[in-house]
């Protein structure tokens, strides 16, 4: 009988994902409904939710329109009128302070070695935007615009190229000096590449394939919102298999971390959140910072971001990082996961394979914990993003799924 470890690392293995077109979530988000946010895992309702997750989805309920005031927001989600649900129960990522409502465009990647899909809303960038906290009026015109124009525009350039092999190009960008998480400049710039051609053939005008590679061209972040798809699709290959301890989910809310792990699917394991260490912006302190905050976790416990830190040296002094740190990060998660991607090397590493298969087991075995290279919110709602660092999830989650696969 194979080892059910060894199973999940075949088949995350095999994972192929490809971006396959930009929709409207009501049309590709299982379980979306016209009144629902989705934020960052665990879930939470609104009565424990965090400041910086409550900020985050009373701007979606204004981009929405299902209230017209923050104060009318937060009583619509304090009385259930607005409902919440984390964002990987439906199969999609909502990175950072970021959400998905039923008209916001997504990001739809594709599994091409089982059918499985997942999204993760169009990347904004940073500076003043949702994904950061914000909600002004700058911010909610670019995301209207983006469910108007740029990825109405985006789907038909995709679909007319025939879709876009996103292992492939994430192969590639490792090597080009991006760690797939907070360091995407590789990737975002082959993305546009492969785009453009698709533009022109559905004769996109031209003032508005001008706007739209100009955003691209000052979001070198816009790759993420593909790579936490195909990195969540890796992950979910190893749902369901009996006796599996592999991560298969996992994330922050601003409050409370959780993950899953694949004998046990559908059961969140969670703790409180820690707070982010690194390098802070003027005019704020440790102090300012709240607990870490988005589904982008998903990507280190794929083995991209820190835990392959080394890919993107230039990322080490943004987030506090020396090279040793990034070697350090590297070899804890190479000792806590269960095998070597053939398809994603990093040449900093002697071109091997990213880490992949994280085992709960392996976590609590030998007091190992993944690093997150992660951007750091303001505890208050609207003040954004306030600096880069590392954080790791909590013990307690690895140990809880531990036991619960010890009961089963």
């Amino acid at each position: 009988m194979t080892d059910p470890n060894t199973l999940a690392c075949e088949r995350m293995i095999a994972s192929h994902p490809w971006l396959v077109g930009v929709r409207p979530a009501a049309e590709v988000v299982p379980g979306m409904q016209s009144n629902l946010i989705l934020h960052a895992a665990p879930p939470v309702r609104w009565d424990d939710m965090g400041d910086l997750m409550r900020g985050g989805v009373i701007g979606a309920a204004l981009y929405e329109g299902l209230a017209r005031t923050p104060e009318e927001a937060a009583e619509k989600a304090r009385s259930g009128t607005i409902m919440f649900d984390a964002a990987q129960n439906h199969g999609g990522m909502a990175g950072g302070v970021g959400s998905i409502t039923a008209s916001m465009p997504v990001m739809v990647v594709e599994d091409r070695s089982n059918g499985n899909t997942a999204t993760h809303f169009v990347m904004e960038g940073l500076g003043r935007t949702l994904v950061s906290g914000f909600y002004d009026d700058a911010v909610l015109d670019r995301l209207r615009w983006f469910r108007d124009c740029f990825a109405p525009m985006l789907d038909a350039a995709i679909r007319a190229i025939g879709g876009i092999d996103l292992r492939e190009m994430m192969a590639e960008a490792l090597c080009r000096g991006d760690e797939l998480h907070n360091r995407n400049r590789a990737g975002t710039s082959m993305l546009v590449n492969a785009i453009v051609p698709g533009l022109i053939e559905i004769g996109a005008p031209g003032p508005d394939i001008k706007r739209a590679l100009a955003f691209l061209a000052g979001n070198p972040q816009f790759f993420v919102g593909c790579v936490l798809p195909a990195a969540a699709l890796m992950l979910r290959t190893a749902r369901g298999i009996p006796g599996c301890s592999i991560v298969t989910a996992i994330g922050a809310n601003g409050k409370d971390c959780g993950l899953q792990v694949g004998g046990l699917p559908d059961r969140w394991f969670v703790a409180p959140g820690d707070v982010p260490k690194g390098v802070l912006q003027g005019g704020v302190t440790q102090a300012d910072v709240a607990p870490g905050c988005g589904d982008s976790f998903v990507g280190e416990l794929a083995g991209f971001g820190a835990s392959v830190l080394p890919a993107a040296p230039a990322l080490g002094p943004v987030i506090g990082a020396s090279l040793e740190d990034g070697l350090r990060f590297a070899q804890g998660a190479y000792s806590v996961t269960v095998g070597e991607h053939p398809h994603y090397k990093v040449p900093a590493l002697g071109f091997r394979g990213i880490p992949i298969g994280f085992d709960a087991r392996k976590v609590v075995a030998t007091d190992t914990l993944p690093v997150i290279d992660i951007a750091m919110g303001h505890r208050v709602p609207g003040m954004g993003m306030i600096g880069m660092g590392v954080v790791s999830p909590p013990m307690q989650c690895f140990e809880q799924a531990v036991r619960a696969l010890d009961a089963a």
